[in-house]
């Protein structure tokens, strides 16, 4: 049976009504995690109205950040694993998509950050105008509440469906669809706009107030329906809904002919029986950092009435020897009424806190480390731990990071497959683009980049952490790989790759390496690993 039109809407408008309440329900706790970042904590709660002072820690920023600054040494790169029938060009694939990738490290942060502090997160590719290839593409991190997703789906490859709920101007809409009889409105923010009016039913939106094109936006659903092989555009701000804005087949498939999106997912864990669903990093602390703001607020409290007080007996002491006694001028006399001084003055007694407060935020602070899943040293908090202690931490340390590591690799994998079959038909082979690579300068064209490519992120699971677990570990190694024979050229070029150091270092005369133990001058061509040589020539 043929899909009709009416089919093809009410199958978008279930789709994100779903979506619609899912993302409602989760506003409230996806605005505390939002604020608990942002160091604005008592926005959302109000347990302690009656206190005259709040304080606030930047626990949940520094748990973020600490793991970001942990998760991203470098711009993201790729190695490409050549085609096994020998298509296209992999030196020419491999500099395209990393000199488009080095672009992108501001992306890839931006939605790591929202994949911790939120559920998940998106990296969406679209085509754009430009006079480059490389900037035919643009890449933008997208938040988890505008994306549609197939919550039933046991996989990302096995989405029937993928839609992405977005805003464009009026005068953008016109340019991309047409001149359309569009009733734009303001654009809405999730955190804010909604808090006053949570009617999303998609079913009206009210008068459109008066204002130019430049400030009416119209919402937008993008909507690949794999089981159909279709891209379906609508708008509640066209025809009331009644029509779609347009349908056009998927444009970008894999090389085997699986159809792809222009959504590629940012998950760091996910639920374990709904894979589709994320769970995000701040859901692990929040509750520390709950208990934290609020402790430290009662003790400010607290803090601020810890003040010294004294009761009198009434009518021994006129006013005026009362203003003697708390002007406490050196050598005053002060008359008083009364054969004993005993009774006159007393100190009014003032409990100090309990020691079991101390007791009980040292335990949150344990549990926040815990959910953490970074030592303490890596936000810069001195201990007094052993070096093996630290050891010992920095590895477990390095491991929890590398998982996450992994996932992030994984991202940039996905998009820079995503990039090239995105680029194929952009490619005009008129143009004759020239890029250069390793192996000279080299021309763009189709066949070059159509092949079933395999690509891998440079240093897979490389973090900082690790980063200095495996220098500590070539060191330990040099006296056994040099008693193995292990040539000082190659373990020089290692330490220069690892540490970074400056190529020259590698630069010796053949006199020098003549005298050096176990190595004999060259002759003929030789074959010496370069610092280009190791890392791809990057």
């Amino acid at each position: 049976m043929a899909r009709t039109e009416k089919n093809r809407i009410d199958f978008i408008r279930a789709a994100l009504q779903s979506h619609t309440d899912y993302w409602d329900t989760e506003r409230p706790r996806m605005r505390r995690f939002r604020n608990a970042y942002l160091t604005k904590f008592y926005e959302d709660v109000d347990v302690v109205a009656d206190s005259s002072i709040r304080v606030e820690t930047a626990d949940a920023y520094a748990a973020i950040e600490s793991m970001m600054g942990s998760l991203f040494t470098k711009y993201p790169s790729v190695e490409v694993k050549a085609d096994l029938t020998g298509k296209g060009d992999d030196v020419l694939v491999r500099e395209l998509t990393n000199n488009w990738l080095s672009d992108g490290r501001q992306q890839f942060e931006n939605a790591a950050r929202m994949a911790l502090i939120y559920t998940h997160s998106f990296l969406k590719l679209a085509p754009r105008e430009s006079n480059t290839l490389l900037g035919k593409v643009a890449m933008r991190a997208v938040p988890p509440w505008q994306v549609i997703l197939d919550r039933d789906a046991a996989a990302w490859e096995d989405s029937r469906f993928i839609g992405h709920v977005y805003y464009i101007s009026i005068d953008e809409a016109t340019e991309k669809f047409g001149n359309k009889k569009l009733v734009g409105a303001p654009q809405k923010d999730y955190f804010t706009d909604y808090e006053r009016n949570t009617d999303r039913s998609y079913r009206s939106y009210g008068d459109s107030p008066d204002l130019p094109n430049e400030y009416l936006y119209i919402e937008i659903v993008e909507m690949y329906d794999f089981v159909n092989r279709e891209l379906l555009f609508w708008s509640n701000h066209y025809k009331n809904g009644s029509e779609l804005l347009s349908r056009d087949s998927i444009p970008v498939t894999t090389y085997d002919g699986r159809l792809l999106s222009n959504l590629v997912p940012f998950y760091f864990a996910r639920r374990p029986d709904r894979p589709m669903e994320g769970y995000a990093a701040m859901a692990r602390i929040y509750d520390q950092v709950f208990e934290k703001n609020i402790l430290r607020t009662f003790w400010a409290n607290a803090v601020r009435r810890d003040s010294r007080q004294f009761i009198y007996k009434e009518g021994a002491l006129d006013p005026e020897a009362l203003a003697k006694i708390t002007s406490g001028v050196d050598g005053a006399m002060i008359p008083v009424d009364g054969d004993t001084l005993n009774g006159l003055i007393d100190v009014v007694p003032n409990v100090p806190i309990s020691s079991n407060h101390a007791a009980y935020l040292n335990y949150v602070e344990q549990d926040m480390q815990k959910g953490s899943l970074t030592a303490g040293f890596t936000r810069g908090e001195a201990s007094k731990a052993t070096a093996t202690e630290v050891t010992a931490l920095m590895q477990y340390t390095a491991s929890e990071l590398g998982k996450m590591a992994r996932d992030r690799d994984g991202a940039i994998e996905q998009v820079a497959n995503l990039y090239v079959r995105m680029l194929i038909p952009l490619v005009d082979d008129s143009e004759q683009v020239v890029v250069a690579t390793t192996e000279g300068a080299k021309v763009v064209s189709e066949t070059k980049l159509d092949a079933d490519w395999t690509f891998y992120a440079t240093d897979g699971g490389t973090t900082p952490l690790t980063d200095m677990v495996r220098k500590q570990q070539l060191l330990q190694l040099l006296p056994a790989l040099t008693a193995l024979g292990v040539p000082t050229d190659a373990i020089r070029d290692e330490v220069v790759r690892l540490y970074g150091l400056p190529v020259t270092f590698n630069e010796t005369s053949a006199p020098e390496r003549a005298s050096v133990p176990g190595t004999e001058p060259t002759t003929g061509p030789t074959a010496e690993a370069t610092t280009s040589d190791v890392i791809g020539g990057a």
